[in-house]
């Protein structure tokens, strides 16, 4: 074996034991689990050898392990991702991307990249991009080989540049070339009213800085000056944002108890409590979701329905919960690693499961099952006479209002 072989196949093993490493498979462990782990490397070790001495043509041992090492963190999770050392520096100098974007929130289920919620009045929505539909390609990039991260990087960049995109929609098999210009994205204002004659109606589109605080002033005003007696706090297609303006949120409707904690193999307990500042809403609460609620806002209603403080009403929401290390590898790349997920305060973990509505509503008449996975059309106005699941909050709020009374 040349010199030039030996070093690639020890460069990618070290890559691989590196991973190991950190996902706890060795360390303090039982011999028989590291044994088996030392045998599954050994196996990936001879496997890219027969590739070198007996592929149909000289293979690029760097692309096959570039492959590799994606397909073992694909294999945990959509967030977990490997960054070649032009991405990785990126990453470093640019956590956040941008400044321009088109208003989408992707994940990835069964290897698909996902169109989780579109954010009105963003590039995406006017090009009539929905929640379900899937994106193929970026800019003739297969999404297949990104991870969910890597996607929402690539999605954004400079203001007005233009991004093309192969989207899916579920009506048509066939990808669709649709060309957008990326915008600065702000975030939607909280959208407050009147439900019906006495319900104060909120809902918000992410949680970003500082919406905790617009959704506390909504409510206030609406409770005091417009004598609302109940609370329908909507977060259907709320996805992404911040784990502390969900913890904010949690802490209007509660003065004790737990929102959410996060653990991992090698990642202690962190809690995260209440935290009431003043006022503290007490009046019958019901939470809407839908599966484009993603994120922090699947802790608001976890905690809602774990603290048994309201009704959470709609379909099980997306699942997304993880906490992310950063950790460089020595050639110059790098992991982002999922190093802990995030629980409710019963201890159901959310990534993947989401949320369970204590009250299960369809978009339409049917109440769903559980099982039921599809995606509904979603009705034409949030928080109007032909939202049934609004209306299903409503009635739910009403009963329970009626058996105290």
């Amino acid at each position: 074996m040349s010199k030039r072989i030996r070093i690639l196949l020890l460069s990618a093993s070290g890559v691989v034991v590196f991973y190991v490493v950190v996902g706890g498979m060795l360390g303090k462990t039982d011999s028989s689990t590291r044994e088996k782990t030392y045998r599954d490397l050994g196996v990936y070790t001879e496997v890219l050898s027969r590739i070198k001495s007996d592929y149909v043509t000289e293979p690029n041992l760097k692309k096959v392990t570039g492959g590799a090492v994606r397909g073992l963190l694909e294999s945990l999770d959509p967030y977990s991702t490997y960054l070649p050392p032009d991405q990785y520096q990126a990453y470093v100098e640019h956590p956040t991307p941008g400044p321009g974007d088109v208003g989408l929130y992707v994940s990835k289920r069964m290897g698909f990249a996902t169109i989780v919620s579109v954010l009105p009045g963003s590039p995406a929505e006017k090009a009539g991009i929905k929640p379900g539909d899937l994106i193929d390609r970026i800019d003739n990039n297969s999404t297949r080989e990104l991870s969910a991260v890597q996607i929402q990087r690539a999605l954004a960049g400079p203001v007005g540049s233009p991004l093309t995109l192969m989207i899916v929609r579920e009506t048509r098999g066939e990808p669709q070339k649709t060309v957008l210009a990326r915008a600065l994205i702000q975030d939607p204002p909280v959208m407050a009213k009147l439900g019906d004659e006495n319900s104060a109606y909120v809902h918000v589109m992410r949680l970003g800085k500082g919406k905790a605080q617009e959704i506390g002033t909504a409510l206030r005003g609406l409770l005091t000056k417009q004598h609302a007696d109940k609370i329908v706090l909507d977060l259907r297609d709320c996805a992404g944002g911040d784990v502390d303006e969900a913890v904010k949120t949690a802490s209007f409707f509660m003065d004790k108890g737990l929102v959410a904690y996060a653990v991992g193999q090698r990642y202690p307990r962190q809690d995260f409590p209440v935290e009431p500042a003043g006022e503290t809403f007490k009046q019958p609460l019901a939470v809407l979701i839908n599966q484009s609620t993603a994120g922090p806002a699947e802790l608001v209603a976890a905690a809602v329905l774990a603290n048994k403080r309201g009704q959470v009403v709609g379909t099980r929401s997306f699942g997304v919960g993880v906490v992310q290390k950063l950790i460089p590898v020595g050639d110059g790349s790098g992991l982002l690693l999922s190093v802990a997920k995030y629980y409710a305060p019963d201890g159901k973990v959310i990534n993947d499961n989401g949320v369970t509505p204590s009250v299960v509503q369809a978009v339409g008449n049917d109440v769903s099952t559980l099982e039921d996975d599809s995606t509904p059309e979603e009705p034409l106005h949030f928080g109007e006479k032909d939202d049934q699941q609004f209306k299903k909050a409503i009635e739910v709020l009403e009963k329970s209002m009626a058996s105290v009374g």
